[in-house]
């Protein structure tokens, strides 16, 4: 494989070159695909991520061999944890309590990950992770939807009167035989108006949108949002 071409496997003009314009690919392909879908990390983040692994891990390997002490992966496990601070960025928790950007975030560290792989010569490696993120990424994203589709469990937002919303909602459960977990409520200015998010587990999980809907139809209930899509 590309590993055991010596001009490459050496460290010179033209393998610097070659996994500067290798990162430059694998990266930006995976971007594209964050950029596509209006992620707030795109294209030109997920390139300059990469060169930056790529080039440290270039550079470590530089100094190990100018400094034969030198540890050569010493700098690149520094990349590794050091950019979660990065991916952090990328994940919104919104008003109604739903997460975003944890997909755009792992996505930025494996992007490290693969320049680091590519800086250390592991073109093999790097290339078919590569294909498997832009995999993941692009085309299973129908086995979220489906899992979601056939999950019994309903992630719902709601802003409701608290005292009377609590009330009906508990009669409705209990008449439905579902079953309430991880109720969590902000009450707002003292009163009993609140925000809340929690989950409600069903017999029927094609039966969703109807659930949805009774529920809005509680007393108490002024806005309903279901969450996970």
């Amino acid at each position: 494989m590309l590993e055991n071409i010596k001009q490459l496997s050496d460290l010179n003009l033209l393998s610097i070159s070659f996994r500067i314009l290798l990162a430059m690919i694998t990266s930006g392909l995976i971007g594209m695909e964050r950029e596509r879908k209006q992620r707030p990390a795109g294209f030109r983040t997920y390139v300059v991520v990469c060169l930056g692994a790529t080039l440290t891990c270039i550079t470590n390997l530089y100094m190990s061999k100018l400094y034969p002490g030198v540890d050569p992966s010493r700098i690149p496990a520094q990349v590794v944890s050091g950019i979660g601070f990065l991916g952090a960025g990328t994940i919104i928790v919104t008003k109604n309590s739903r997460i975003k950007g944890l997909t755009t975030a792992a996505g930025l560290w494996c992007c490290a990950t693969i320049g680091i792989a590519i800086g250390s010569g592991f073109y093999t490696g790097a290339i078919i992770c590569s294909i498997a993120v832009i995999i993941i990424m692009r085309f299973l994203t129908f086995v979220d939807k489906s899992y979601f589709k056939y999950n019994k469990y309903v992630y719902i937002y709601v802003e409701c009167d608290h005292k009377i919303f609590m009330r009906s909602l508990i009669d409705y459960a209990n008449k439905k035989n579902y079953s309430l977990y991880d109720i969590d409520h902000i009450q707002q200015n003292g009163d009993s108006f609140c925000s809340m998010v929690f989950s409600l587990k069903v017999t029927d999980p094609l039966n969703k949108s109807t659930v949805v809907e009774e529920i809005r139809q509680l007393d108490g209930c002024l806005i309903i949002e279901e969450l996970g899509h």
